[in-house]
């Protein structure tokens, strides 16, 4: 489903008056019919919902000709159904309260909800995210195309991860990164040109200007861990990043990329983290957790865009297609099994400003002069 959202605030009349609505979404071809009227007439598909009172809806497939049904100057007579074959439909989101309004004076209910069935977050932190979000922009990009929403904090901690791609026209690559303990987005990264050899530099890259900032802001040791999604696709960036781990004359990942640490999923020989339908089911799981309850603080739009059509097919959540990305999202799932599996030996809940303190007094305590014995 393609969704555009009311991003300049119209309104739709409803049978309150005229009120907000989220936007339009694209339901693909539908056979659809025309209910018509003493003074006007509908063209809805055989599943819309009408009203015949305040109270009642029917869809057409429940209604006859010589039935009534709710107008703005109250009930008209229906004087014919008939079919127009297949045509592309749309469909309001949202309208007003109820969720109910007026198309060409006919009472309608409209029965899709942003977050609908299936998707991973429920309607209302979906139309949270989206107002939250509709008016922000990043602060500034770093090596053209990495945006930033906000300024690193010597004080936390940060996690990054990639989702690699081909590097083909439509196959995107994407990271993000996130901000512990806040869990606040900082920044992001997609696109679809850049092959995997270029991609490993793009992280590199990323990840020590990070380290180099915070440096600037007085970190002493900046914490700054990464991961990827090792499978298929996944293997291709490996094998690139063990290649010029290897040109430089190094022996680990660590020596090319060194400002930042790798965290690889417990158990796997392989680095970063395997997804599979259980893992991911688990990372849905802990996002829709931290979004509906509002620990993750998302600032990017491009990504609730690709929230708002990130949906369960069969077990596994995924964009549901026509043309549509998760790129960010599944970026953002790798960022959730670092999270899991990392919280608490990396103290990800407490700021470094916490402990560095208590270490600095810890050390202060137990200061002893230094002796220096010659035999």
């Amino acid at each position: 489903m393609n969704k555009h959202y009311n991003t300049l605030g119209y309104k739709i009349l409803t049978d309150s008056g005229y009120e907000k609505f989220d936007g339009i979404s694209f339901n693909g071809i539908q056979e659809v019919f025309e209910i018509e009227l003493d003074n006007s007439s509908i063209i809805v598909t055989k599943d819309h919902n009408i009203y015949v009172d305040f109270e009642t809806f029917k869809s057409i497939s429940e209604l006859n000709v010589g039935d009534e049904i709710l107008t703005s100057n109250g009930l008209s007579k229906i004087l014919s159904i008939k079919s127009l074959g297949k045509q592309e439909v749309y469909d309001i989101l949202e309208a007003g309260d109820n969720n109910r309004f007026f198309a060409n004076d006919i009472l309608v209910h409209n029965c899709k909800f942003i977050g609908k069935s299936g998707t991973l977050v429920d309607s209302n932190t979906m139309r949270r995210l989206l107002n939250e979000t509709k008016n922000k922009t990043y602060s500034f990009t770093i090596n053209g195309d990495v945006r930033f929403y906000k300024e690193l904090d010597k004080n936390m901690k940060y996690l990054v991860a990639i989702d690699p791609s081909m590097g083909v026209n439509g196959d995107f690559a994407a990271i993000q990164v996130f901000e512990f303990p806040t869990f606040i987005q900082v920044a992001e990264w997609m696109d679809d040109r850049l092959n995997q050899n270029d991609q490993v530099d793009k992280l590199k890259d990323l990840i020590e200007w990070m380290y180099a900032d915070l440096k600037t802001r007085g970190c002493r040791y900046p914490e700054i861990y990464w991961s990827l999604e090792n499978n298929s696709v996944g293997e291709g960036f490996i094998c690139s990043l063990r290649e010029k781990t290897k040109n430089i004359g190094g022996l680990q990942p660590q020596d090319y990329i060194k400002r930042g640490t790798l965290i690889t999923e417990i158990g796997n020989k392989r680095m970063g983290f395997t997804t599979t339908k259980r893992s991911k089911t688990m990372a849905c799981a802990q996002l829709k957790n931290a979004l509906e309850t509002g620990r993750m603080i998302i600032n990017s739009k491009e990504y609730v865009n690709e929230l708002s059509n990130f949906t369960l097919k069969e077990v596994n959540y995924s964009s549901d297609g026509h043309g549509l990305h998760d790129d960010l999202i599944t970026a953002s799932l790798t960022i959730m099994l670092m999270y899991v599996q990392c919280r608490n030996n990396l103290d990800l809940n407490i700021p470094i400003s916490d402990y560095t303190e208590k270490l600095d007094k810890t050390n202060n305590m137990y200061d002893l002069p230094f002796v220096y014995i010659r035999r």
